[in-house]
C-alpha cells in the first residue's frame, strides 16, 4: 500500500511583488526577466511564468526531429524570459518550420518564436562529435562534449586541457579536424563524470521517484525513472538508467519488494527497461517517506529553463538551469550517450550517489509533474562520507528520446 502524504502547492503572493506581467502601461508589455529572478521563484512560480515559452519550445523541438531536423539546431529562452530563440541553418525555413511547430501543437504560441541562423544542424553537430569523442589516439579523457547553442563550436570538456590543445595542434590533427568546414572545437578542463548509481520500498504499480536496490544501509542503489507503456503491445515498463543493472537481471525495491526483470537496454541512452506494472505518478519530497505527485505530461526542456530532479539520493534539487538539450555528450560504460546538461544556478549540490534514473521534472501545475528526463550522470563529484556528493553539473537523458527508440509512452 502506498504512502502519500498530498502537501497542497501555495502560489506565494510573492507573485504579486515580482516583476512577472508587469510592465509600463505605455507599452502593454510584460517587463524582461533575469536567470537571477527566474531562479529566486518558486518552482510553481516558474511554471507560471515560463509556461508560454515551454509550450512553444517544446513544439519547436518536436517539430526539429521530424522533417525539418536537416536545419534544426536548439531552442533556447531568450536571456529576458520574454521569447524562446530558434536555430536553424537555414533561416528562409521559418515559414514551413513554423507551420510544423503549429502541427506539433496548435496550441503554441509561434509568435514568440524568434529565428536564428545556426552555424551546424544538430544532426551534423552529433556526427561530428561523436567522431571526435571516438578517436582511439587521445592522449586525454573527454568527460563531456557539448555543441553552442548556435552551432557555431564544440566544447570539448577534458580531464587534462593542456593534453588536449597540445594533441589539438598536432599537424596530422589539425589538419583532420579544419578540412571540410569541421566545426571550432574549443577546450575547457573539466570536472569528471560520474554515474549516479529511488522512495524506499515501493509496490506495484511502480511510480517514478522510488529507490532501487540493493541498497547500503540508508542508501538506495538508483532510483526509478518513467513509468511508461508500450505503443505496440500495451506492456507496461518502468525505466531506470541503464548502467544500474544488466540484461535479464531481476530488480528489487531498495526494500526488498520485487519488480521485475530488465527486458531490454539501450547502451547510447543508458536506459534499462523493467518489464513491470506502473502509473504515471511520481514520488516527490525531501523527506524519506515523501508524497506523490501525478505526471500529467511529457515535453522537451529547452536551454535557460529551470528543472527539478528527483533522485532518491537527493530526494528533490530544483534551480537546475539547463545548459544543453540534447546536444550533450559523454561515455558510460563504453558507449556515447547523448543528452542534456544543467547546472545549479545558485551553487550546492546538484546529485548524489543514487540518483541515477530519477525523473527530470518542471513544474506546471501545483499538484502535479511534468516529465523531461531521467538523470543518469554527475560531474564535479567529490566522496563526503563515502557518498558520491556532485555540485558541478548533472546530466540526463531527455524523455522523448526514450520514448521515440523503444516505442513507448507515458503510462496510463
Amino acid at each position: 500500500m502506498k504512502k502519500a502524504v498530498w502537501r497542497p502547492v501555495v502560489l506565494a503572493a510573492a507573485l504579486a511583488v515580482l516583476p512577472l506581467m508587469a510592465a509600463s502601461a505605455e507599452a502593454g508589455a510584460p517587463e524582461p526577466l533575469s536567470a537571477d529572478v527566474v531562479a529566486a521563484m518558486t518552482p510553481e512560480q516558474q511554471g507560471e511564468v515560463l509556461e508560454p515559452l515551454r509550450v512553444v519550445a517544446d513544439a519547436a523541438a518536436r517539430a526539429g526531429r521530424g522533417a525539418q531536423a536537416d536545419v534544426y539546431t536548439q531552442v533556447e529562452m531568450a536571456p529576458d524570459y520574454r521569447s524562446v530563440n530558434l536555430y536553424l541553418t537555414d533561416p528562409g525555413r521559418r515559414a514551413a518550420f513554423v507551420d510544423a511547430v503549429r502541427e506539433v501543437n496548435p496550441k503554441a504560441d509561434t509568435e514568440l518564436l524568434h529565428v536564428r541562423r545556426s552555424a551546424k544542424s544538430r544532426q551534423q553537430l552529433r556526427k561530428e562529435m561523436t567522431a571526435l569523442v571516438s578517436r582511439k589516439d587521445l592522449p586525454f579523457k573527454v568527460e563531456m562534449a557539448s555543441s553552442t547553442v548556435d552551432g557555431g563550436a564544440i566544447d570539448l570538456g577534458v580531464d587534462d586541457a593542456k593534453a588536449a590543445r597540445e594533441y589539438l595542434a598536432r599537424p596530422a590533427v589539425a589538419k583532420q579536424l579544419t578540412q571540410a568546414g569541421a566545426t571550432p572545437v574549443r577546450v575547457r578542463q573539466s570536472p569528471a563524470m560520474v554515474p549516479l548509481s529511488g522512495r524506499w520500498d515501493d509496490t506495484s504499480p511502480f511510480y517514478a521517484g522510488a529507490a532501487l536496490g540493493p541498497a547500503t544501509g540508508s542508501r538506495a542503489h538508483c532510483t526509478s525513472g518513467i513509468p511508461a507503456v508500450s505503443t505496440v503491445d500495451s506492456r507496461r515498463w518502468l525505466v531506470t538508467a541503464g548502467h544500474c543493472y544488466g540484461q535479464g537481471e531481476v530488480v528489487f525495491t531498495a526494500g526488498g519488494n520485487r519488480v521485475g526483470p530488465v527486458g531490454a537496454e539501450i547502451a547510447d541512452l543508458d536506459s534499462a527497461f523493467i518489464e513491470t506494472g506502473t502509473s504515471p505518478y511520481t514520488w516527490d519530497g525531501t523527506d524519506a517517506q515523501g508524497y506523490t505527485r501525478r505526471l500529467n505530461s511529457v515535453r522537451n526542456v529547452a536551454v535557460g529553463d529551470f528543472v527539478c530532479q528527483l533522485g532518491y539520493g537527493s530526494k528533490v534539487v530544483c534551480n537546475i538551469r539547463t545548459t544543453h538539450s540534447g546536444d550533450a555528450t559523454w561515455v558510460t560504460e563504453g558507449a556515447h550517450i547523448f543528452g542534456s546538461a544543467g547546472v545549479p544556478h545558485n551553487g550546492g549540490v546538484v546529485a548524489r550517489t543514487g540518483d541515477s534514473g530519477g525523473p527530470v521534472i518542471t513544474i506546471n501545475d501545483p499538484n502535479s509533474r511534468q516529465l523531461n528526463g531521467m538523470v543518469v550522470a554527475g560531474f564535479g563529484c567529490t566522496i563526503i562520507d563515502g557518498e558520491k556528493v556532485c555540485s558541478s553539473d548533472i546530466g540526463w537523458i531527455e524523455v522523448l528520446d526514450i520514448f521515440d527508440r523503444f516505442a513507448l509512452a507515458l503510462a496510463p
